[in-house]
Order: structure tokens, then C-alpha cells, then sequence
């Protein structure tokens, strides 16, 4: 099944039932919903698709669990410590890495356990930092693990298969490379304000640099002291920079055709532009959301527990307090789905999850929030694949489980 800018087209024969139910026709979606799609050109000749609410907005769709894997108190392969990756195989099987104890577990479609690779340690098939998963060619995952070197390469069933000498710097708490039609990886890569994006080829030669986006910052000199999103303080001869909270980072995706989706830091509208390579910056998406304020009392409550941590380190200056926003950044997170349709998580008042969903040229075609009990863990993008989604989500513990839903139309009150 596909969302497509003005209709909706049945993929599978398997899905038309549902289709039929939970995406009738995207043209006739957005009617009964009461959101209007305008489409300009920019003067840099690039184009702009302006999608605008109605005043009472809501969801259309809700996401229904229907399968959970994970165990608050087992000591079998469902009992997850930390994931750091989740990738979805043909057929609906599915794979996480547990980067606690360094392992790759394959879990069927109806959550039962299949295999578990990988451990920590330094030999073939073994992983000393591994941090997330990717999808590569002929259904096998490639696992990064730049503590030890190396891309790992498995076939979910029979294991380790081979692994590819890499360097390519500190990659993060969790990984944010991609896999590029099957063919490329590409992997974001900073330092200081030089940004660009490394391609590799599938044997981990480097083969390209891009810049990461339409704008790319200056390449000038990194200066700590004037970053607009962090606050610093000279400390004991040196220097510490904290990030300011409610700052609108940059958020930005790498689609799996290399085109980069990304707002621009700073900047807390619902403004998304997409950027190739071959052809530059091609599309701008905004979407006319209401902000959504920051309660008084939390904005209060994180200044104020910065100012102990800087009483209890024994310094007598404060920050610019007036830095810290009052409204949150429109957009929180960009993924895509199978489909080629752009999901972007953006703020509700309720403080529940909810993902605006576009076709490739930015029509809004609805939006899906969360159902009760989901708990996003959000370093960790979904995976969406026709109306099925599988994602990671944490209990009042946080311990951490697998969760698969369906898409059903919303029958919750506005958000």
C-alpha cells in the first residue's frame, strides 16, 4: 500500500481491506479533516507546499497495539537492557540490538525468539560499542561499531558473515547513518562548525563527502563562546558548554534515495526543507501548526535546577536565562516510512506522541497519534510499513519493549 500526493494506491492485495478502512483517499482525507495544501514557488525557484490546519486540529488516525515483546523481570532473549537499534526483515520479523550486552536478537512475527548474534568482545561477529542497525541488501543487517573498527555484516538466521574496516570518528550515543539504495551508506560527520556527510561504499571505502544540507554552515573557525544553542562557562582554565532547553536543534533525516530532510537550527517553526545532492535544495514543507507553549511551571522547574547545579559547582554568575525558550521546536523528529511517506513527530499539548504524515512532495495526508500505554523511546526510530508500525517503547520502569500497531482511524478528542 502507498500514500501518494492525491490518492492512495493498494500495493497488496492482503492490505486492501484495511486500506479501504484507515486511508480512504488522501484528497478526501484532508476535506473531512478541514486542512488545506497550497503550493508556491519560492524565489530561489524552490518549491513550497504550505499545509495549514483547521483551528480545532486532530487526529485522524491512532496507532492500536496488537503485538509486545519484552519482559520486565526474564532472563531470556526478551528481556531487553537498552536497545539502540530495531529493523524490520520481510515478513514482518524483526531485529534489535541490546547494546547493554552487545547482542543482535531475531524475533519473529509473532514475537517469538529466533536467534541472538554478536556479545561483547573483539572477535568476529563481536561488538564493543556497537549503537544501531541497518537494513542492507538481500535482508541482511549491518551493524556499526567504531569502538572496534568495523561494519559487521549478518544474515538474521545463519549469523555473522563478514565485517569492513571503519573509521569514521565518535558516531554518537545512537547511530545516524543510512543505508542509500542498497548501495551507499551515509553517515553525518562534525567538527567544530565543519559539517558534512560522509559516503561510504558497502565495503566501507569512502567515496564522497557532501555537504549536509541546503544551507551548510560557514566553515569558519569553532568559537565554544558564541554557539546559539548552548550556554557556556569558563571552568578551572578550561570551558563547559550545557545545552539550553526547548532550543530548537537542528533535526535532520537521510531518506533511502540520499535526499536530506532537515530544519535549520534555531529556527522553532514547522519548516522542513529537502535537499539532494544532484540537484540541491528541491522542496520546502510548512505546515501552519499553533506553537505549543512551554508550561511556565517546567520552564520554571528546569531553570531552577540549573541554577542549583551552578550554586553546587561553586559558581556565583548565572546564565542569560531569558535564552531559554518559552515554546517547544515544531518539529521533534523526521523518519520516513516504506512507502516513501515523510513522518514528523511534532508537540502536542497533551504531551502525547503525534506524527504529522506527508507524501514525498509534502501533502499533509493525516496525522496518528499514539495510543494509551505507548511510551516512545525516541532515539530509536519507528518503522512504518504500510499501515503496520513497529517501535520501541518503556514502561513506568523503563524497561524497554517492542511494540507492533496498526493504524486505525482516531475516535480520541482533539489534541
Amino acid at each position: 500500500m502507498k500514500w501518494h500526493g492525491t490518492c492512495c494506491i493498494r500495493m497488496r492485495s492482503t492490505l486492501i481491506g484495511m486500506a479501504s478502512v484507515v486511508l480512504i483517499g488522501c484528497n478526501d482525507t484532508a476535506s473531512r479533516s478541514g486542512w488545506t495544501t497550497v503550493r508556491d514557488t519560492l524565489p530561489s525557484g524552490r518549491a513550497r507546499v504550505t499545509n495549514i490546519p483547521p483551528a480545532n486540529v486532530s487526529p485522524t488516525w491512532t496507532l492500536v497495539e496488537e503485538l509486545r515483546v519484552g519482559s520486565v523481570d526474564g532472563d531470556g532473549p526478551d528481556g531487553f537492557a537498552y536497545l539502540k537499534g530495531l529493523v524490520v526483515l520481510d515478513g514482518g520479523a524483526f531485529a534489535v540490538l541490546d547494546s547493554q550486552v552487545q547482542e543482535l536478537r531475531v524475533f519473529g512475527p509473532d514475537g517469538s525468539h529466533l536467534a541472538t548474534h554478536g556479545g561483547r568482545g573483539q572477535g568476529p561477529g563481536e561488538f564493543m560499542d556497537a549503537n544501531g542497525l541497518m537494513l542492507g541488501p538481500n535482508g541482511r543487517i549491518w551493524v556499526p561499531d567504531e569502538r572496534n573498527g568495523r561494519m559487521s555484516v549478518f544474515d538474521p538466521e545463519a549469523g555473522y558473515i563478514e565485517s569492513f574496516p571503519f573509521d569514521g570518528g565518535y558516531s554518537g550515543w545512537v547511530w545516524n547513518g543510512a543505508m542509500v539504495d542498497g548501495s551507499r551508506i551515509y553517515r553525518p560527520w562534525s567538527g567544530g562548525n565543519r559539517e558534512q556527510i560522509r559516503v561510504y561504499d558497502l565495503t566501507m571505502t569512502r567515496i564522497d563527502s557532501l555537504p549536509p544540507s541546503a544551507d551548510p554552515p560557514e566553515d569558519e573557525e569553532y568559537d565554544p563562546a558564541s554557539q546559539p544553542g548552548t550556554f557556556y562557562l569558563e571552568r578551572d582554565g578550561g570551558y563547559m558548554v550545557y545545552g539550553i532547553p526547548f532550543f530548537a536543534a537542528e533535526v535532520r533525516h537521510i531518506d533511502a534515495r540520499g535526499a536530506v530532510w532537515s530544519t535549520r537550527a534555531g529556527d522553532p517553526e514547522y519548516r522542513i526543507t529537502r535537499w539532494q545532492a544532484e540537484s540541491g535544495a528541491t522542496l520546502m514543507v510548512e505546515t501552519r501548526r499553533p506553537p505549543v507553549p512551554v508550561p511556565a511551571v517546567e520552564r520554571d522547574s528546569v531553570i531552577d535546577g540549573m541554577r542549583e547545579m551552578l550554586s553546587s559547582m561553586g559558581v556565583g554568575g548565572q546564565f542569560d536565562w531569558s535564552r531559554v525558550p518559552n515554546i517547544r521546536p515544531a518539529v521533534e523528529a523526521i523518519f520516513q516510512s516504506a512507502e516513501g511517506n515523510l513522518w514528523v513527530r511534532t508537540p502536542s499539548r497533551d504531551n502525547g506522541v503525534l506524527f504529522d504524515v506527508y507524501s514525498g512532495d509534502g501533502a499533509w495526508l493525516g496525522t496518528v497519534s499514539l495510543g494509551p500505554g505507548l511510551n516512545l523511546f525516541g532515539p530509536v526510530v519507528p518503522v512504518v510499513r504500510g499501515e503496520l508500525v513497529w517501535l520501541i517503547v518503556t514502561d513506568e520502569l523503563d524497561v524497554s519493549y517492542v511494540v507492533r500497531g496498526r493504524i486505525t482511524p482516531a475516535d480520541r478528542p482533539p489534541s
